[in-house]
């Protein structure tokens, strides 16, 4: 009777203790989080401190330094991804300049935005130098225009871009 006596003891005290403990924590985390609230809108509108740190673990310093909105850019590649799944069959079935112009742009983008992560991730200012990351974004916007202007020569002055996957496919 005893042992019962004590073990209904000390189960209500851990239990009053453990609800002071919590009730204590959950005083000082409203406490911490009023004074961060307090304290938010000046970090976050000065980003001084945290720009170094922010900028060695993201891929671009520029989304640091000017603050960009990359939402709208991360969309936009979707769409594009998207319409593609649309425009190669259409480019095969209704081979016509319109709907090949609409497929060789999408794909140089496709392409564009592709390599530009390849160099975003691997050839960061901090790690190779601003002088490799310029040389990585210039080669990738040549290669784009290039195979734009590849694209653009099949369309208007061979057989058009549908007809040369159909082309390929007969191969």
């Amino acid at each position: 009777m005893l042992s019962v006596k004590l073990l209904h003891q000390t189960k209500y005290s851990m239990f009053a203790a453990q609800r002071s403990i919590s009730f204590n924590a959950l005083s000082k985390c409203v406490n911490q989080f009023n004074v961060a609230s307090r304290l938010g809108n000046k970090t976050l509108t000065k980003p001084l401190l945290t720009a170094p740190i922010i900028a060695r673990f993201t891929g671009s310093t520029a989304a640091v330094k000017t603050g960009k909105n990359y939402a709208s850019l991360w969309r936009a590649e979707r769409v594009v991804s998207i319409a593609l799944m649309g425009l190669f069959p259409a480019a095969v079935l209704y081979s016509s300049p319109i709907i090949d112009t609409l497929l060789a742009g999408s794909i140089s983008l496709h392409v564009y935005w592709g390599l530009e992560a390849l160099v975003v991730d691997y050839l960061r200012v901090p790690v190779v130098g601003k002088l490799a990351n310029k040389a990585g974004h210039a080669t990738i916007t040549l290669l784009a225009i290039v195979t734009l202007a590849g694209f653009l020569q099949v369309i208007f002055v061979g057989d058009g871009l549908g007809n040369a996957i159909v082309q390929l496919w007969k191969l």
